[in-house]
C-alpha cells in the first residue's frame, strides 16, 4: 500500500442499550479484527457505548460517567490503530437546580485516539467561537462551534478527518444535501469524513442501491469521502420498540454509496481502501449480503430481529410468551413471527377462547397454525366466564339485558384477555399483543381485553401491509402457515374474501373498516406529517385522487359519492379522536413508520375544531 492509501475498518456493531460493559466487550472484538485485517483506523456508530434511547438515565450523572469512563479501556485498545467512536460526555450543570431543562447530564461526542493517546482537532487561528466577525485571523472561513478537524499520522500516513454524529444519507441510500455540504465544506482541510449515526430502520428508507463498480472520478471540487457507521440491534424508549438495520458504507467524492455493509439487522466489519490523492474509494474486505430487493421482505426481518432482540434484552429469564389464537390474520401472522423469532415454538402456548359466536372455519384455522409451527394449542370456551359476569352484574341489581349488545361484546373481549393474563401467570409468562395498526387507529380493540401484552409486533402496520407479510412468511416457511382463506385476492373491481375479518363477538359480525382505503387513509393521514385532512379534502375536490392507486377503493366503497366521503371522513377523525385515551395505554409497539403513536407521533386527548379551510372545502365537497 503506498502512503497515501488510508485503510478504515466499518465497525458495524450491535448496541445494547444501557450495557456499556457488553459493548466494550463488542468493540474490542471488532478493533481486533480490524488490526488483523490491516485497518488504520476503526469507526464505531454515534453512542456505541451507552446506548442512544436512555430515556432519563441521560440525567442520571452516575450513570453518564460510568459509561465516560470506558474511554480510557478503548483508548488501552488503539495500540497500532485508530479508533473514532461515539459516545457520551458529562455536561455541567453550571449551578443550576436539578431537575432543569438546562442541566441535562451529558451531551452526544466523538472520541478518536491511537496509539494510546487521544487525538485533539486542530485550533483555529481565531477566538472567535464560530460567529466570526471579519476581523479575526480566519478571514470569516474558521470552522469554530463546527465539527472538529482532527489530524491523524500512523505508518507514514498523514490525514486529516472530520467527525460528524447524526444521520445524513437521504433518499435511496445517496448523501443528503447536508452532507454533501458538510463535505464539501470540509473538503478543504480534511481527507475524509465520518458520519457516525444510531439510525433506526423505517419502511420509509429505501432500499439502498447496489455499490458501484465504477471508478470514481478526479474529484475538483473540494468534496471528500464520507465514512457512514450505523449500528445494529434494538433500541427502546418509552413504548416505541426500535430496530436498527445498519446499511453502514462509504460514500465516493460524488454522495454515491460505493461500498456497502450489510443491512439486514446484523453485524458487519467492512475494509475500505481510501486513496488520499483523488479521494477514490475501493473495497478491500466486503460483506457477501446481496441486500433486499423488496421492502417487505426487509420488513419481516426488522420485526423478527426486533422481537427476538427484545425478547433476550427484557426478558433475559426465556419465559413463555402467551398468544391468543382466534383463527384470524392478526393472531395467526403474530404467531409465525414469534415462530421466525424465537427460533422454536417450546416457549409459544395458543390458546383458542371461543364463544357461541365463533365459527368453524377460524377453530379449524387456529388448529392448522399451531400444526404447522408446531406451537401448543390449547382449546376451550369462555362461555361459562360470560354467563357468570351477566349473573355478578345482575346481583348488583341491574335488570336483565343491561349487557346486551356493545357492553356484552366488550365483556367478552376483556374476559379473553382476563383469561389470558391468568395463563400467562400460570404458565410464568408474557402476553403477545395481536394488533395492527389500524385496528389502533380507529379505536377497534377492547381496553384490558385485546390491548394487552407486553409487545405489539405489528401494532404499526396496516391490515393491507399485512396480506403481504402472511404471502410472505408461508414463503419463508416453505409452507401453508397463514390460513389462505384469510388473505384477500385482490381484483380490478376491488377484492374477493373467503373469510373476512371479524371479531366474532356477535352474529355475522364484520369487522367495520373499508380495508384497502382506511388502510391508505391511516398510512396518511399518521405516516406523513406533510399531509393533512384538508390536502385529501382539496385532492378529492379537485378530482386527483383519481390518478393515485386509491381511486379504485374510493368507488369501490361508494366514496365518489360527496355525501358518503365526508360521512366516511368525519367517522375516521371521529375514531381516531375519541381513541387517544386507548393508544396510551396499548403496549410497546415495534415501530416501522416514521410517525409511530407515541414516538414522533405525540397525541393529545382533546377535542379539536376543525380548521376554516376544512369547513370551506367540505361545503364545496358536498356542492359538488
Amino acid at each position: 500500500m503506498s502512503e497515501n492509501t488510508l485503510k478504515v475498518a466499518i465497525a458495524q456493531m450491535e448496541v445494547v442499550t444501557g450495557q456499556p460493559s457488553k459493548n466494550f466487550a463488542t468493540i474490542a472484538s471488532f478493533v481486533e479484527r480490524a488490526k488483523s485485517n490491516g485497518a488504520d483506523i476503526v469507526a464505531f456508530p454515534e453512542l456505541c457505548v451507552g446506548g442512544r434511547f436512555l430515556g432519563n438515565h441521560w440525567h442520571d450523572a452516575d450513570f453518564v460517567s460510568w459509561v465516560a469512563s470506558f474511554d480510557e479501556q478503548i483508548l488501552a485498545l488503539s495500540d497500532g490503530i485508530g479508533i473514532v467512536y461515539g459516545t457520551c460526555e458529562p455536561l455541567e450543570t453550571g449551578g443550576l437546580e436539578y431537575p432543569s431543562p438546562e442541566a441535562d447530564a451529558y451531551f452526544s461526542t466523538a472520541r478518536f485516539c491511537c496509539n494510546g493517546e487521544w487525538i485533539n482537532p486542530h485550533e483555529d487561528d481565531c477566538d472567535c467561537d464560530g460567529e466570526c466577525d471579519g476581523e479575526c485571523d480566519c478571514d470569516g472561513d474558521c470552522h469554530c462551534g463546527g465539527s472538529p478537524v482532527y489530524p491523524f499520522a500512523l505508518n507514514g500516513i498523514d490525514a486529516d478527518i472530520a467527525i460528524c454524529l447524526g444521520d445524513l444519507t437521504g433518499p435511496d441510500d445517496e448523501a443528503s444535501s447536508f452532507m454533501m455540504e458538510f463535505a464539501e465544506d470540509f473538503g478543504e482541510d480534511c481527507d475524509v469524513v465520518f458520519d457516525l449515526c444510531a439510525s433506526p430502520y423505517n419502511v420509509h428508507k429505501r432500499l439502498p442501491l447496489v455499490a458501484s463498480d465504477r471508478e470514481d472520478e478526479d474529484d475538483d471540487n473540494g468534496i471528500v469521502p464520507i465514512i457512514r457507521v450505523n449500528c445494529v440491534g434494538m433500541q427502546n424508549m418509552d413504548k416505541s420498540v426500535l430496530s436498527f438495520d445498519g446499511g453502514s458504507g462509504a460514500f465516493n467524492a460524488e454522495g454515491r454509496k460505493v461500498v456497502a455493509c450489510r443491512d439486514d439487522f446484523q453485524e458487519d466489519l467492512v475494509l475500505v481502501s481510501i486513496d488520499l490523492e483523488n479521494g477514490n474509494v475501493s473495497p478491500l474486505l466486503v460483506s457477501d449480503f446481496p441486500g433486499y430487493e423488496d421492502i417487505d421482505e426487509k420488513t419481516l426481518d426488522g420485526i423478527v430481529w426486533a422481537l427476538r432482540r427484545f425478547d433476550a434484552q427484557v426478558f433475559p429469564f426465556h419465559p413463555k410468551w402467551v398468544i391468543g389464537l382466534s383463527g384470524g390474520l392478526d393472531s395467526s401472522v403474530t404467531a409465525a413471527l414469534m415462530h421466525l423469532a424465537f427460533g422454536g415454538s417450546e416457549r409459544i402456548v395458543g390458546y383458542n377462547l371461543a364463544t357461541r359466536y365463533n365459527s368453524d372455519v377460524t377453530k379449524m384455522n387456529a388448529y392448522d397454525l399451531a400444526q404447522a409451527l408446531g406451537i401448543r394449542l390449547v382449546n376451550g370456551s369462555i362461555e361459562r366466564v360470560v354467563e357468570a359476569t351477566d349473573a355478578v352484574v345482575s346481583s348488583y341489581g341491574y335488570p336483565e339485558g343491561a349487557t346486551a349488545g356493545l357492553v356484552q361484546e366488550n365483556i367478552q373481549a376483556r374476559l379473553r384477555g382476563h383469561m389470558l393474563s391468568t395463563f400467562a401467570a400460570i404458565e410464568g409468562g408474557v402476553i403477545m399483543n395481536n394488533g395492527n395498526k389500524v385496528e389502533a387507529s380507529l379505536g377497534y380493540a377492547t381496553l384490558y381485553g385485546d390491548a394487552i401484552g407486553a409487545i405489539a409486533p405489528i401494532g404499526d402496520i396496516t391490515k393491507v401491509r399485512l396480506f403481504r407479510l402472511a404471502r410472505l412468511v408461508n414463503k419463508r416457511l416453505g409452507k401453508v402457515v397463514v390460513p389462505e382463506n384469510l388473505i384477500p385476492i385482490e381484483t380490478e373491481e376491488g377484492y374477493l374474501w373467503e373469510t373476512m375479518p371479524s371479531a366474532e363477538l356477535k352474529d355475522a359480525q364484520k369487522d367495520p373498516m373499508k380495508w384497502f382505503y382506511h388502510d391508505w387513509l391511516v398510512e396518511n393521514l399518521l405516516d406523513s406529517p406533510e399531509f393533512g385532512v384538508e390536502d385529501l379534502m382539496q385532492a378529492y375536490l379537485d378530482d386527483k385522487l383519481q390518478s393515485t392507486p386509491v381511486a379504485k377503493w374510493v368507488k369501490f366503497y361508494g366514496l365518489d359519492n360527496p355525501d358518503m366521503f365526508i360521512e366516511d371522513l368525519e367517522w375516521v377523525l371521529k375514531q381516531i379522536g375519541n381513541s387517544v385515551f386507548k393508544r396510551i395505554q396499548m403496549p410497546p409497539t415495534i415501530v416501522l413508520v416514521r410517525d409511530t403513536y407515541g414516538f414522533d407521533f405525540r397525541e393529545n386527548q382533546v377535542v379539536w375544531e376543525h380548521t376554516r379551510r376544512y369547513e370551506d372545502l367540505k361545503e364545496q365537497i358536498l356542492s359538488k
